[in-house]
C-alpha cells in the first residue's frame, strides 16, 4: 500500500482555536488516516521586538520547513514517524493505514508562509489542504488575556496580525481552494462528520511537480505580471501606515525590494520554470 500524506495548514489568529483543534482531532478514535501535530510554538523562540530576533525567527521557520521535508521523506520511505522530532501523534486504530494528515499550528496569517507548504507538497508529491478557523479580533483578545503570562501574546502583536492576516481567497489564487472554513466553534464535535471527509477528501488531492518549460515570451509576460502585483502589494502596505514619515521610509525600501525581487525572478527564470502561482510567493516577500 502506497503512502498518502497531506500537509494541512491551519490559519488563524492566536486564540482562535488552532491547538485546541489541534487536541480535539489527536483525541478522536478512527482508522481512517494518521494524524501528526507539528505545534510551530515548539521550534519557535518567544517574540521579542528586535531587528535580531526577527532574523531568529526567520531562520527557525526555514528550519521547521526542512524538518516537515524531513518527515514527508520518512514517511514515503518508510510510513515511519520521527517521533524524536514530532510529540503529538495518533496513530489509526487500522494497523495497515498509510494515509497521514500533517496538522500545521500556526499562525499562517501571510498568503506567503502558506504558499511555501504548498511548494513543499508539489515537490514531495503530497495533498495540501487549509482550515481557516475564523475569529472575531474582539474575541480573540478576550481569549488570548485569559491565557496564562507565559502563553499569552501581546495585545499590539495581536491587533497588527488582525489587521494583516490574509484571508484564503481562492478566486485569486487558484492554489488556495482546497480550503475549509470553521467558523467561531467552541464544539468542534457537532462538525466532526464534515471535518473528517474534508481530510479523506484532501488526501485524494495529490500535487505534481511541475515539467512545463518557460519561453523568452512567457518570462516576460510572467515579469510583467509579477511587477503589477509587486506595485499593487506595496500600495497596499502602505495604506496601513498612518505616520507620513514612516510611510516615506517603508516606500523607498518597497520600492528597493520591488526591483531586486524582479532581478532575483529574472535570473531564475533562465535557469528553472516558473509558474503564476510562484509569483505569489515574491509578491509576499515585500511584508
Amino acid at each position: 500500500m502506497s503512502t498518502r500524506i497531506c500537509l494541512v495548514a491551519l490559519i488563524g489568529l492566536p486564540a482562535a482555536g488552532k491547538s485546541t483543534f489541534s487536541s480535539w482531532i489527536l483525541s478522536i478514535p478512527q482508522q481512517q488516516f494518521n494524524v501528526i501535530h507539528l505545534c510551530y510554538d515548539d521550534f519557535l523562540p518567544a517574540q521579542e521586538h528586535t531587528l535580531n530576533a526577527e532574523i531568529e525567527l526567520k531562520l527557525q521557520r526555514s528550519k521547521i520547513l526542512e524538518t516537515i521535508n524531513l518527515l514527508i521523506c520518512e514517511l514515503n520511505e518508510n510510513a515511519y514517524i520521527a517521533r524524536d522530532i514530532i510529540k503529538s501523534v495518533k496513530l489509526s486504530e487500522n494497523v495497515n493505514c498509510h494515509d497521514f494528515i500533517i496538522l500545521c499550528d500556526d499562525n499562517n496569517y501571510y498568503r506567503s508562509m502558506r504558499y511555501k507548504l504548498y511548494q513543499l507538497c508539489r515537490q514531495n508529491k503530497c495533498a495540501y489542504a487549509q482550515i481557516y478557523l475564523e475569529c472575531d479580533l474582539k474575541l480573540a483578545l478576550g481569549r488570548n488575556s485569559a491565557r496564562p503570562d507565559n502563553e499569552r501574546v501581546s495585545e499590539e502583536i495581536l491587533q497588527r496580525m488582525g489587521r494583516r492576516l490574509e484571508i484564503p481567497n481562492s478566486a485569486k489564487h487558484r492554489w488556495e481552494e482546497n480550503t475549509l472554513f470553521l467558523e467561531e466553534c467552541d464544539n468542534f464535535t457537532i462538525k466532526k462528520a464534515s471535518i473528517l471527509g474534508f481530510f479523506s477528501k484532501s488526501l485524494d488531492k495529490i500535487l505534481q511537480p511541475l515539467s512545463q518549460c518557460v519561453t523568452t515570451e512567457t518570462m516576460m509576460s510572467l515579469l510583467h505580471q509579477l511587477d503589477l502585483l509587486l506595485r499593487k502589494r506595496i500600495s497596499e502596505i502602505l495604506q496601513l501606515e498612518n505616520d507620513l514619515a514612516e510611510r516615506s521610509k517603508k516606500s523607498k525600501m518597497l520600492i528597493a525590494k520591488r526591483k531586486k525581487l524582479l532581478q532575483e525572478v529574472r535570473k531564475k527564470t533562465e535557469k528553472e520554470s516558473i509558474s503564476i502561482d510562484d509569483l505569489n510567493m515574491y509578491v509576499h516577500l515585500l511584508n
